[in-house]
C-alpha cells in the first residue's frame, strides 16, 4: 500500500510537471494567475507588465511579471534595471552632499552673522567708554574744583547735587557695563606690563618703579565676556636713571 501511495504521488508530480511545461504562452500564464488579481501595467509591441499585490510579505510588498519579445530585450530590460539602481545611488549621495554643503553654508552663514554683530556691538561699547572716561575726567578734575570754590551754605548745597548727579550718572554706567558681561581690568601701579592687556604710550625713567612696571594708568582697558574690548593705556617705566 506505500508503495502504491508514492507512485501516486510521483505520478501527481510528474503530471504537474508536464502541466507547467506545457504554460508556453503568456495568456496560459495569466490564466494560472488570475487568482492572484494582476494588473496590467504597461503594454506595448515589445514588452508587457503585469503587477500584484504582496500583501503578507514583510519585505517585497509588489509582485511584477514582465513578457519580452526575446532574449535581446531581457537583456536591455536588465542592463536598464541596473543603469536605474547605480544612477538612484549617485543622485541619493548627491543629495545628501548637497544636504551637507548647505548645512555648512547656513552655519557658516549664522556665524559671520553673528560676528558682523558682534564687531558693530564692540564698535558702540567703545565709543561708549570714550563717554565714561569723559565723566570720569570730569569727576577727577571738576568736582574738586567745585568743592574747594564752595564758601557758603549756598553753594555747598550745589556742590552736594552736582555731586550726587555725577555718582548716579556712574551708577547707570555700572549698570550698563554689567548688563552687557563688560568687566574693567584691574590694574594698579606697579604692576607688570603685560602687551596683551596694556598698551604702553609713554616710557619714562624712574627711580622708584622697576624697568617694565606701570608708572600710571591714562586710560582703563575693559573685556566683554573674556575678550579684550579696548587695552589699558599706560605709562611704562624704563628703569632708573643709573641703571
Amino acid at each position: 500500500m506505500v508503495k502504491n501511495s508514492e507512485a501516486k504521488k510521483d505520478k501527481k508530480e510528474l503530471g504537474n510537471n508536464k502541466e507547467s511545461k506545457s504554460i508556453d504562452t503568456k495568456e496560459k500564464l495569466l490564466d494560472l494567475l488570475k487568482e492572484i488579481n494582476t494588473q496590467n501595467e504597461i503594454s506595448y509591441d515589445d514588452i508587457e507588465a503585469f503587477s500584484f499585490d504582496l500583501s503578507k510579505d514583510k519585505i517585497l510588498k509588489k509582485g511584477l511579471i514582465l513578457f519580452l519579445s526575446d532574449q535581446d530585450s531581457l537583456n536591455e530590460y536588465l542592463a536598464l534595471a541596473s543603469d536605474l539602481k547605480q544612477a538612484q545611488k549617485e543622485v541619493n549621495e548627491k543629495l545628501l552632499r548637497l544636504a551637507a554643503e548647505f548645512e555648512n553654508f547656513k552655519k557658516r552663514t549664522t556665524q559671520e552673522k553673528i560676528q558682523a554683530s558682534n564687531y558693530t556691538k564692540e564698535i558702540i561699547l567703545k565709543d561708549i567708554l570714550n563717554i565714561l572716561d569723559s565723566f570720569e575726567r570730569a569727576n577727577r578734575f571738576f568736582v574738586p574744583t567745585v568743592v574747594q570754590s564752595s564758601k557758603n551754605e549756598s553753594q555747598n548745597h550745589i556742590k552736594s547735587n552736582f555731586s550726587k548727579g555725577i555718582e548716579a550718572v556712574f551708577k547707570e554706567c555700572d549698570t550698563f557695563l554689567s548688563k552687557n558681561n563688560i568687566n574693567q581690568i584691574e590694574t594698579k601701579e606697579g604692576d607688570d606690563f603685560n602687551p596683551s592687556i596694556h598698551e604702553a604710550i609713554q616710557v619714562k625713567e624712574s627711580d622708584n618703579i622697576k624697568k617694565d612696571k606701570i608708572i600710571n594708568i591714562i586710560q582703563n582697558g575693559y573685556r566683554i565676556n573674556d575678550k579684550l574690548l579696548r587695552p589699558a593705556l599706560v605709562t611704562v617705566s624704563s628703569g632708573g636713571s643709573s641703571s
